[in-house]
Protein backbone atom coordinates (compact mmCIF):
# COMPACT_ATOMS: atom_id res chain seq x y z
CA UNK A 1 0.00 0.00 0.00
CA UNK A 2 1.16 3.51 -0.80
CA UNK A 3 -0.07 6.60 1.05
CA UNK A 4 -0.61 9.45 -1.41
CA UNK A 5 -1.28 13.17 -1.20
CA UNK A 6 -3.99 15.22 -2.86
CA UNK A 7 -1.94 16.07 -5.96
CA UNK A 8 -1.10 12.39 -6.42
CA UNK A 9 -4.78 11.52 -6.12
CA UNK A 10 -5.63 14.14 -8.73
CA UNK A 11 -3.07 12.68 -11.17
CA UNK A 12 -4.41 9.14 -10.67
CA UNK A 13 -8.01 10.22 -11.30
CA UNK A 14 -6.97 12.06 -14.47
CA UNK A 15 -5.26 8.88 -15.71
CA UNK A 16 -8.31 6.79 -14.79
CA UNK A 17 -10.61 8.88 -16.98
CA UNK A 18 -11.59 6.93 -20.07
CA UNK A 19 -10.56 3.61 -18.56
CA UNK A 20 -13.04 0.99 -17.34
CA UNK A 21 -13.38 1.73 -13.62
CA UNK A 22 -15.40 0.10 -10.85
CA UNK A 23 -16.39 2.38 -7.95
CA UNK A 24 -17.49 0.74 -4.72
CA UNK A 25 -17.82 1.46 -1.00
CA UNK A 26 -18.63 -0.16 2.34
CA UNK A 27 -21.58 -2.42 3.07
CA UNK A 28 -24.93 -0.67 3.41
CA UNK A 29 -23.73 2.31 1.40
CA UNK A 30 -24.95 5.54 2.99
CA UNK A 31 -25.65 8.96 1.50
CA UNK A 32 -21.99 10.00 1.65
CA UNK A 33 -20.84 6.82 -0.13
CA UNK A 34 -23.47 7.02 -2.84
CA UNK A 35 -23.01 10.75 -3.41
CA UNK A 36 -19.23 10.39 -3.73
CA UNK A 37 -19.53 7.50 -6.16
CA UNK A 38 -22.14 9.16 -8.39
CA UNK A 39 -20.36 12.52 -8.55
CA UNK A 40 -17.03 10.86 -9.32
CA UNK A 41 -18.62 8.67 -11.99
CA UNK A 42 -19.75 11.81 -13.83
CA UNK A 43 -16.11 12.78 -14.35
CA UNK A 44 -14.94 9.29 -15.25
CA UNK A 45 -16.45 8.50 -18.63
CA UNK A 46 -16.56 4.70 -18.19
CA UNK A 47 -17.33 4.00 -14.54
CA UNK A 48 -19.63 1.41 -12.97
CA UNK A 49 -20.91 1.87 -9.41
CA UNK A 50 -21.18 -1.37 -7.47
CA UNK A 51 -22.36 -2.13 -3.93
CA UNK A 52 -21.22 -5.15 -1.87
CA UNK A 53 -24.81 -5.73 -0.78
CA UNK A 54 -27.22 -2.79 -0.83
CA UNK A 55 -27.48 0.90 -0.08
CA UNK A 56 -29.41 2.27 2.88
CA UNK A 57 -33.10 3.05 2.50
CA UNK A 58 -32.24 6.74 2.94
CA UNK A 59 -29.79 6.63 0.05
CA UNK A 60 -32.24 4.75 -2.17
CA UNK A 61 -35.02 7.22 -1.39
CA UNK A 62 -32.83 10.25 -2.11
CA UNK A 63 -31.62 8.74 -5.39
CA UNK A 64 -35.19 8.10 -6.50
CA UNK A 65 -36.26 11.61 -5.48
CA UNK A 66 -33.47 13.13 -7.56
CA UNK A 67 -34.27 10.99 -10.59
CA UNK A 68 -31.43 8.44 -10.38
CA UNK A 69 -32.39 4.90 -11.35
CA UNK A 70 -31.78 2.25 -8.68
CA UNK A 71 -30.26 0.18 -11.50
CA UNK A 72 -27.47 2.75 -11.65
CA UNK A 73 -25.85 0.83 -8.79
CA UNK A 74 -25.12 -2.84 -9.49
CA UNK A 75 -24.33 -5.64 -7.06
CA UNK A 76 -22.06 -7.49 -9.51
CA UNK A 77 -18.29 -7.20 -9.06
CA UNK A 78 -16.70 -5.82 -12.26
CA UNK A 79 -13.93 -8.36 -12.76
CA UNK A 80 -13.03 -6.87 -16.15
CA UNK A 81 -12.40 -3.36 -14.78
CA UNK A 82 -9.02 -1.73 -15.38
CA UNK A 83 -9.05 -0.16 -11.94
CA UNK A 84 -11.10 -0.04 -8.74
CA UNK A 85 -11.85 3.08 -6.73
CA UNK A 86 -12.95 2.62 -3.11
CA UNK A 87 -14.75 5.62 -1.63
CA UNK A 88 -15.71 6.22 1.99
CA UNK A 89 -14.03 3.09 3.34
CA UNK A 90 -10.52 2.44 4.63
CA UNK A 91 -10.35 -1.36 4.77
CA UNK A 92 -11.62 -4.45 2.98
CA UNK A 93 -13.31 -5.91 6.06
CA UNK A 94 -16.13 -3.37 5.71
CA UNK A 95 -16.73 -4.35 2.08
CA UNK A 96 -18.80 -7.46 2.80
CA UNK A 97 -18.88 -10.06 0.03
CA UNK A 98 -16.29 -8.09 -1.98
CA UNK A 99 -13.65 -8.43 0.73
CA UNK A 100 -11.76 -11.42 -0.67
CA UNK A 101 -12.02 -10.28 -4.27
CA UNK A 102 -10.61 -6.88 -3.34
CA UNK A 103 -7.79 -8.50 -1.38
CA UNK A 104 -6.92 -10.57 -4.44
CA UNK A 105 -7.16 -7.68 -6.90
CA UNK A 106 -3.95 -7.39 -8.96
CA UNK A 107 -4.69 -4.26 -10.96
CA UNK A 108 -4.74 -0.64 -9.83
CA UNK A 109 -6.79 0.34 -6.78
CA UNK A 110 -7.38 3.85 -5.45
CA UNK A 111 -8.82 4.59 -1.99
CA UNK A 112 -10.51 7.91 -1.20
CA UNK A 113 -11.50 8.24 2.44
CA UNK A 114 -11.71 10.65 5.37
CA UNK A 115 -10.72 8.21 8.12
CA UNK A 116 -7.32 7.12 9.38
CA UNK A 117 -5.77 4.59 6.99
CA UNK A 118 -5.49 0.91 7.75
CA UNK A 119 -2.96 -1.42 6.10
CA UNK A 120 -4.00 -3.18 2.90
CA UNK A 121 -2.46 -6.50 1.82
CA UNK A 122 -2.21 -5.27 -1.77
CA UNK A 123 0.91 -3.47 -2.96
CA UNK A 124 -1.10 -1.95 -5.80
CA UNK A 125 -3.27 0.21 -3.48
CA UNK A 126 -2.84 3.99 -3.57
CA UNK A 127 -4.61 5.36 -0.51
CA UNK A 128 -5.66 8.96 0.12
CA UNK A 129 -6.89 9.38 3.70
CA UNK A 130 -7.35 12.81 5.25
CA UNK A 131 -9.30 13.46 8.45
CA UNK A 132 -9.26 17.20 7.68
CA UNK A 133 -12.26 16.35 5.49
CA UNK A 134 -15.40 15.31 7.36
CA UNK A 135 -16.79 13.22 4.51
CA UNK A 136 -15.85 11.47 1.30
CA UNK A 137 -18.24 13.86 -0.47
CA UNK A 138 -16.10 16.78 0.72
CA UNK A 139 -12.97 15.14 -0.72
CA UNK A 140 -14.66 14.34 -4.05
CA UNK A 141 -16.01 17.88 -4.42
CA UNK A 142 -12.56 19.33 -3.71
CA UNK A 143 -11.08 16.87 -6.19
CA UNK A 144 -13.56 17.70 -8.95
CA UNK A 145 -12.92 21.40 -8.41
CA UNK A 146 -9.18 20.87 -8.85
CA UNK A 147 -9.98 19.08 -12.11
CA UNK A 148 -12.11 22.04 -13.30
CA UNK A 149 -15.13 19.76 -13.39
CA UNK A 150 -18.40 21.12 -12.06
CA UNK A 151 -20.83 18.42 -10.90
CA UNK A 152 -24.31 18.36 -12.35
CA UNK A 153 -27.10 20.03 -10.42
CA UNK A 154 -28.34 16.77 -8.89
CA UNK A 155 -24.82 15.52 -8.17
CA UNK A 156 -24.19 18.81 -6.35
CA UNK A 157 -27.30 18.19 -4.25
CA UNK A 158 -26.09 14.68 -3.48
CA UNK A 159 -22.64 15.90 -2.46
CA UNK A 160 -24.16 18.52 -0.18
CA UNK A 161 -26.38 15.87 1.38
CA UNK A 162 -23.37 13.61 1.85
CA UNK A 163 -21.47 16.37 3.63
CA UNK A 164 -24.46 17.24 5.85
CA UNK A 165 -25.10 13.63 6.85
CA UNK A 166 -21.49 12.71 7.53
CA UNK A 167 -20.73 15.92 9.42
CA UNK A 168 -23.57 14.96 11.81
CA UNK A 169 -25.56 17.95 10.59
CA UNK A 170 -22.47 20.23 10.93
CA UNK A 171 -21.47 19.07 14.41
CA UNK A 172 -18.15 17.99 12.84
CA UNK A 173 -17.95 21.01 10.56
CA UNK A 174 -14.92 23.11 9.69
CA UNK A 175 -14.71 26.41 7.77
CA UNK A 176 -14.16 24.32 4.62
CA UNK A 177 -17.49 22.58 5.23
CA UNK A 178 -19.52 25.77 5.03
CA UNK A 179 -17.55 27.09 2.06
CA UNK A 180 -18.24 23.87 0.15
CA UNK A 181 -21.93 23.84 1.10
CA UNK A 182 -22.28 27.41 -0.20
CA UNK A 183 -20.69 26.47 -3.53
CA UNK A 184 -22.79 23.32 -3.87
CA UNK A 185 -26.03 25.19 -3.14
CA UNK A 186 -25.07 27.68 -5.85
CA UNK A 187 -24.34 24.92 -8.39
CA UNK A 188 -27.58 23.14 -7.49
CA UNK A 189 -29.49 26.45 -7.74
CA UNK A 190 -31.26 25.80 -4.45
CA UNK A 191 -31.29 26.98 -0.86
CA UNK A 192 -30.51 25.13 2.34
CA UNK A 193 -34.10 24.67 3.51
CA UNK A 194 -35.16 23.31 0.12
CA UNK A 195 -32.22 20.92 0.14
CA UNK A 196 -33.15 19.65 3.60
CA UNK A 197 -36.70 19.15 2.38
CA UNK A 198 -35.44 16.97 -0.49
CA UNK A 199 -33.07 15.17 1.84
CA UNK A 200 -35.58 14.62 4.62
CA UNK A 201 -38.31 12.09 4.98
CA UNK A 202 -41.29 12.92 7.15
CA UNK A 203 -42.70 9.57 8.18
CA UNK A 204 -46.46 9.01 8.25
CA UNK A 205 -48.15 10.00 11.54
CA UNK A 206 -48.66 6.39 12.59
CA UNK A 207 -44.93 5.69 12.19
CA UNK A 208 -43.99 8.77 14.20
CA UNK A 209 -46.52 7.89 16.90
CA UNK A 210 -45.18 4.34 17.17
CA UNK A 211 -41.59 5.60 17.27
CA UNK A 212 -42.43 7.83 20.23
CA UNK A 213 -44.01 4.87 22.01
CA UNK A 214 -40.94 2.75 21.25
CA UNK A 215 -38.62 5.44 22.60
CA UNK A 216 -40.66 5.70 25.78
CA UNK A 217 -40.47 1.93 26.20
CA UNK A 218 -36.74 1.68 25.58
CA UNK A 219 -34.15 0.65 28.15
CA UNK A 220 -32.24 3.63 29.54
CA UNK A 221 -28.88 3.08 31.18
CA UNK A 222 -26.38 5.57 32.62
CA UNK A 223 -22.92 4.06 32.73
CA UNK A 224 -19.51 5.78 32.87
CA UNK A 225 -21.35 9.10 32.74
CA UNK A 226 -22.87 8.17 29.37
CA UNK A 227 -26.55 7.77 28.51
CA UNK A 228 -27.30 4.49 26.73
CA UNK A 229 -30.69 3.91 25.09
CA UNK A 230 -31.58 0.61 23.44
CA UNK A 231 -34.75 -1.20 22.51
CA UNK A 232 -37.03 -2.45 19.76
CA UNK A 233 -39.16 -0.54 17.31
CA UNK A 234 -42.08 -1.68 15.17
CA UNK A 235 -41.04 0.24 12.07
CA UNK A 236 -37.59 1.58 11.14
CA UNK A 237 -34.74 1.12 13.61
CA UNK A 238 -32.82 3.99 12.04
CA UNK A 239 -35.61 6.49 12.70
CA UNK A 240 -35.83 5.57 16.39
CA UNK A 241 -32.03 5.62 16.73
CA UNK A 242 -31.73 9.07 15.15
CA UNK A 243 -34.53 10.45 17.30
CA UNK A 244 -32.95 9.06 20.48
CA UNK A 245 -29.72 10.91 19.71
CA UNK A 246 -31.63 14.12 19.00
CA UNK A 247 -33.33 14.06 22.41
CA UNK A 248 -30.11 13.56 24.34
CA UNK A 249 -28.84 9.98 24.21
CA UNK A 250 -25.11 9.32 23.87
CA UNK A 251 -25.07 5.76 22.53
CA UNK A 252 -28.10 4.09 20.95
CA UNK A 253 -29.11 0.73 19.54
CA UNK A 254 -32.54 -0.07 18.10
CA UNK A 255 -33.78 -3.22 16.42
CA UNK A 256 -36.69 -3.89 14.09
CA UNK A 257 -37.72 -6.94 12.12
CA UNK A 258 -39.96 -7.94 9.26
CA UNK A 259 -40.94 -11.31 7.82
CA UNK A 260 -37.50 -11.85 6.29
CA UNK A 261 -34.85 -10.38 8.58
CA UNK A 262 -33.87 -8.48 11.70
CA UNK A 263 -32.21 -5.06 11.40
CA UNK A 264 -30.15 -3.10 13.93
CA UNK A 265 -29.22 0.60 13.85
CA UNK A 266 -26.57 2.03 16.14
CA UNK A 267 -25.81 5.70 16.72
CA UNK A 268 -23.37 7.66 18.87
CA UNK A 269 -23.18 11.34 19.67
CA UNK A 270 -20.10 12.92 18.11
CA UNK A 271 -17.34 13.52 19.13
CA UNK A 272 -17.51 10.54 21.50
CA UNK A 273 -16.01 8.38 18.76
CA UNK A 274 -12.78 10.39 18.96
CA UNK A 275 -12.82 10.68 22.75
CA UNK A 276 -13.17 6.94 23.32
CA UNK A 277 -11.74 5.63 20.04
CA UNK A 278 -15.08 3.97 19.32
CA UNK A 279 -16.27 2.89 15.89
CA UNK A 280 -19.89 1.78 15.63
CA UNK A 281 -19.27 0.28 12.18
CA UNK A 282 -16.54 -2.01 13.50
CA UNK A 283 -18.69 -3.12 16.43
CA UNK A 284 -21.74 -3.82 14.26
CA UNK A 285 -19.62 -5.78 11.78
CA UNK A 286 -18.15 -7.91 14.57
CA UNK A 287 -21.59 -8.70 16.03
CA UNK A 288 -23.39 -9.44 12.76
CA UNK A 289 -22.53 -13.15 13.07
CA UNK A 290 -25.09 -13.44 15.89
CA UNK A 291 -27.89 -12.71 13.41
CA UNK A 292 -26.31 -14.53 10.49
CA UNK A 293 -25.78 -11.39 8.47
CA UNK A 294 -23.52 -8.43 7.79
CA UNK A 295 -22.89 -5.10 9.44
CA UNK A 296 -20.83 -1.97 9.06
CA UNK A 297 -20.91 1.78 8.77
CA UNK A 298 -19.23 4.81 10.25
CA UNK A 299 -17.89 5.68 13.72
CA UNK A 300 -21.14 7.35 14.81
CA UNK A 301 -23.74 5.66 12.60
CA UNK A 302 -23.87 2.01 11.61
CA UNK A 303 -26.18 -0.91 11.03
CA UNK A 304 -26.45 -4.68 10.76
CA UNK A 305 -29.01 -7.05 9.36
CA UNK A 306 -29.49 -10.79 9.07
CA UNK A 307 -32.05 -13.57 8.86
CA UNK A 308 -31.30 -15.21 12.22
CA UNK A 309 -33.95 -13.50 14.36
CA UNK A 310 -33.22 -15.70 17.37
CA UNK A 311 -29.92 -13.86 17.78
CA UNK A 312 -31.35 -10.40 18.37
CA UNK A 313 -31.19 -10.55 22.19
CA UNK A 314 -27.62 -11.84 22.13
CA UNK A 315 -26.71 -9.10 19.66
CA UNK A 316 -28.10 -6.39 21.94
CA UNK A 317 -26.40 -7.76 25.04
CA UNK A 318 -23.06 -8.13 23.26
CA UNK A 319 -23.35 -4.60 21.85
CA UNK A 320 -23.72 -2.98 25.27
CA UNK A 321 -20.94 -5.10 26.75
CA UNK A 322 -18.57 -4.41 23.86
CA UNK A 323 -19.13 -0.65 23.97
CA UNK A 324 -18.57 -0.56 27.75
CA UNK A 325 -15.45 -2.69 27.37
CA UNK A 326 -13.96 -0.37 24.77
CA UNK A 327 -14.78 2.72 26.82
CA UNK A 328 -13.07 1.15 29.83
CA UNK A 329 -10.00 0.34 27.76
CA UNK A 330 -9.93 3.88 26.39
CA UNK A 331 -10.18 5.39 29.88
CA UNK A 332 -7.20 3.29 30.97
CA UNK A 333 -5.14 4.66 28.08
CA UNK A 334 -6.15 8.22 28.95
CA UNK A 335 -5.07 7.79 32.58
Amino acid sequence: MQRIGFDDLKDLIIKARGRKVMITFHTMGDTDSVASAIALSEYLSDATIVTPDEVTSNSARIMKRLGYSERMISDKFSADADAIILVDVNNFDECGQFRQRLAGWKKEMIVIDHHLPKPYPNKNVSSFNDEAFNSASSIVFELLGSLNHEPSRNAAKLLAMGIISDSAEFKNASPKTFIQIGKLLSIADTDYISLLDEMGNVAPPEVRAQTIKDLLGATVLIKDNLLFVYGATKFHAGIAADDAIRIGADIVLFVSEDQEEVSFSARMRPPLDKKYHLHMGEIMASLAKHIGGVGGGHPCAAGAYGKKKSGRETFTEKFVLEVLKRIKESNKRIR
